[in-house]
């Protein structure tokens, strides 16, 4: 019989804007975007497991420019984060396979040089072991955001794919305005 032994989820929304840097061109609109969690560190304690990375931010826009053309251009963003979850079978001595997922990402066009993103990332703590045990590394999936798929790009209005390479149709989804 299979059954799941410590499953923990911890949740939490992450908000930044992001700034283009000078050296960029303006933003006239968002085509796609692609968002990856990257777990670097996670440490077992005494009721608790610490879990520190960072998120990778890859955006592709159409920039502005003078001469009527549309070039396309990318930006590159990292934002960390550090987490600590309650977990009561925690114990030193231990270490822990985990697993990241991104469940939403809202991506917002505030003036031609700033991108507004929210996320919203999910934890699961997949298996505890005692440190001499290997465990295999931490599994994070990358998400899909594509704009390009809006009549106006105007209104942002998103479909996103967690698993891109499923073959599964994609939701609609509108982001924050």
């Amino acid at each position: 019989m299979s059954r799941r032994k410590h499953r923990r989820i911890h949740q939490f929304t992450s908000s930044c804007t992001f700034v283009t840097p000078d050296d960029k061109p303006e933003i006239e609109f968002l085509l796609r975007a692609t968002s990856t969690p990257i777990i670097e560190q996670c440490v077992v304690s005494g009721k608790q497991i610490r879990v520190t990375g960072y998120i990778n931010f890859f955006t592709e826009y159409v920039a502005v420019v003078d001469d009527g053309t549309q070039p396309v251009n990318f930006l590159f963003h990292k934002l960390p984060f550090d987490r600590t979850i309650a977990y009561h079978r925690a114990r030193e001595g231990m270490s822990a396979f985990l697993k990241c997922d991104i469940t939403k990402q809202y991506m917002h066009l505030c003036n031609s040089k700033e991108v507004a993103i929210t996320t919203h990332i999910k934890i699961f703590g997949m298996k505890l072991a005692r440190s001499n045990r290997p465990l295999p590394l931490h599994q994070c999936k990358p998400y899909s955001v594509n704009f390009f798929e809006a009549s106006n790009p105007n209104t942002y209005t998103a479909s996103y794919c967690p698993n891109p390479d499923s073959g599964q149709p994609c939701e609609q989804e509108s982001p924050i305005p």
